[in-house]
């Protein structure tokens, strides 16, 4: 077998592959082998018709389809392994003409790396949001602390009010019909929460329990679903439900009870260094984004659409898998929102392209920098890591050794985003311009 590099365009390789005769009859037996086992020639048995009477009844042509996929996966990878192509996706084959007792040839066209020149990546101005820790935003940790350990209590005569959680049953309909999604039984709702469409939730507020209310609102006209965007609707709701919380004063015996803490004083700076902790992080992260954008400006990398399209099909995948987590299948998300996947790769394909460039932008850094990884440095990842997910050391040592090489590259990569970051002039904005930004994340 014989195999020329013909081009690299656009981070495509375009190969020339060709089969002696040889190798090629040896297919062509293999397929003939599989064929006869399935077709037959009048006065014989299946599995028993010699492959010159086989060909001339059906035509040597039967055992070309059969061959082919024997022989060109075999020489595809060989040609690969020859010229020391590292494929990036599933090739593209272009198959000439077959001349029986001739060489067979084929061409195969597939994704590498592309080759590209890194820009001046020293110096890039980065400007991030600005990011403080607020005694507001202290309060609210403590108001999320006293809604979780209140103490919960039904209202069987009392009205619901704002803050409450009500159990409701519902049901949804525009122009007397019901519709796909607007209906749920033994709901849970926190009136105030703003979970359910604009006006809803302030509609209840008053009931009792086993009490019922026809609530009318309109869809957003930026609703997800298009077909209820903008539409008036009804909802019939019956209150089968209603707790209400007790809150607890906030003093050092709720500081003892929930922490271990013996002051209130204490819990506030201990909940104060966690959100400056929590900063922090954003603020690198924010860092991290910014100088990889600007970076990505720096470099013109070609990325081929069967590498963004195996991007994309990962990015759906792991999209899939959120949805699993919350009880949804792909199907039933796309019956709700009227989308489908043709739809999702649309929409994320700017996104995929983006991830694409951005992993061979860093993949190149890390080559020209040459960044390594001593024993230490992996030590003390693993250890991280075990601290992490709870593991004892060892065990996540065992885990992780099929993993070494992708944990290696990993911390490559941190390397070099954190050289893009060291060599980059930061900026914060003003208070004034970011304030969206500084709303402090608050989930545990």
């Amino acid at each position: 077998m014989e195999a020329k590099l013909e081009k690299i365009e656009n981070s495509e390789a375009y190969i020339a592959i060709e089969v002696d005769a040889e190798k090629f009859e040896e297919g062509l037996e293999k397929a003939y082998r599989k064929v006869v086992k399935q077709v037959g020639v009048p006065g014989f048995r299946k599995g028993r018709v010699p492959r010159p009477l086989l060909e001339a009844h059906y035509g040597k042509e039967i055992l070309y389809q059969d061959a082919l996929e024997v022989i060109v996966p075999e020489a595809y990878e060989e040609a690969l392994e020859q010229l020391n192509i590292n494929a990036l996706a599933q090739p593209e084959f272009d198959i000439d003409e077959i001349e029986d007792g001739k060489p067979f040839k084929f061409q195969a066209r597939v994704a590498v790396k592309p080759e590209f020149e890194l820009g001046n990546l020293e110096g890039l101005e980065v400007s991030i949001p600005y990011l403080q820790v607020t005694d507001q935003d202290v309060d609210n940790r403590l108001e999320e602390m006293r809604s979780r350990y209140a103490e919960i209590s039904e209202k069987t005569e009392e009205p619901a009010e704002i803050g409450d959680t009500l159990e409701i049953d519902f049901e949804g309909f525009i122009d007397g019909e019901t519709f796909s999604g607007g209906q749920g039984s033994d709901y849970p709702l926190e009136l105030g929460s703003n979970t359910f469409i604009p006006g809803f939730e302030d509609q209840l507020v008053g009931l009792k329990v086993g009490e019922s209310k026809d609530v009318q609102v309109t869809f957003p006209e930026d609703y997800h679903a298009e077909d209820l965007a903008g539409k008036e609707a009804i909802f019939k709701v019956e209150i089968k439900k209603i707790e209400t919380k007790k809150m607890r004063d906030l003093d050092d015996d709720f500081a003892q009870e929930v922490s271990s803490f013996d002051s209130l004083a204490e819990l506030r700076e201990d909940i104060k260094t966690n959100l400056d902790e929590m900063t922090e992080k954003r603020k690198q992260e924010f860092i991290k984004q910014e100088v990889l954008v600007q970076a990505l400006g720096k470099c013109d990398i070609p990325a081929a659409d069967s590498v963004v399209n195996v991007q994309l099909d990962r990015m759906l995948e792991q999209f899939g898998q959120r949805m699993a987590a919350q009880g949804l299948s792909l199907e039933q998300y796309f019956q709700f929102t009227g989308s489908n996947p043709e739809a999702f790769y649309t929409e994320l394909r700017p996104e995929a392209e983006r991830i694409v460039k951005t992993n061979f932008m860093l993949e190149k850094i890390v080559e020209e920098k040459g960044f390594t990884i001593s024993d230490e440095e992996m030590n003390k990842q693993i250890e991280n890591m075990a601290k992490d997910l709870g593991l004892e050391l060892e065990k996540a040592k065992e885990t992780l050794t099929n993993l070494r090489d992708e944990l290696e590259q990993s911390m490559k990569v941190d390397k070099a985003i954190k050289y893009l970051a060291d060599n980059a002039v930061i900026t914060e904005k003003t208070e004034e311009n970011t304030e969206d930004a500084n709303e402090v994340e608050t989930g545990e």
